[in-house]
């Protein structure tokens, strides 16, 4: 199949809609996701992850080499990657981790969830990068199509932050 890439701007996705896209994707079939997180305060390790992955630890898939966001080199955008399968009690524990949608950046004390991607079959399906405020969408031809008729926004190019 051949995809096209779509460009996702934060501006037209408010939490609801953003969690609408990810509901969307996993219908079309995003079967499991990555997510970052960063702890600034070494005194407050693990408070930010933890209950996230208590309340995902029971569907972790077995680390696989997979496309990411970003990376220290152009060589790390393909590393080793902890997975957990998408599934209702999974995007649960994702909303909770981020109430303002999957393409919002909030980096709060000690710690916050950054750069969600979203895998179907095993290829990024929906990436995020959080604190340059884009995302991608990768898609067939008729899905975008199909993307744009259900009223999600997307672009041909990356959006421009205003």
């Amino acid at each position: 199949m051949v995809f096209v890439q779509r460009y996702l701007a934060p501006s037209d996705y408010p939490a609801t809609a953003a969690w609408q896209l990810v509901d969307w994707c996993r219908s079309i079939g995003a079967d499991e996701f990555t997510i970052d997180w960063v702890e600034s305060d070494t005194r407050t390790a693990g408070t930010t992850r933890n209950p996230l992955e208590k309340s995902v630890q029971q569907f972790a898939r077995r680390e696989q080499t997979r496309e990411r966001m970003s990376g220290r080199t152009a060589d790390d955008l393909r590393r080793t990657t902890k997975l957990w399968t998408l599934n209702d009690v999974t995007m649960k524990a994702l909303r909770d981790a981020l109430p303002g949608g999957v393409l919002s950046y909030d980096p709060t004390e000690p710690g916050w969830f950054e750069d969600p991607v979203f895998y179907r079959e095993g290829n990024l399906m929906l990436g995020v990068l959080s604190h340059e405020a884009f995302g991608v969408l990768r898609v067939s031809a008729g899905e975008a199509a199909r993307l744009s008729a259900a009223g999600f926004p997307s672009h041909d190019s990356l959006p421009r932050i205003s």
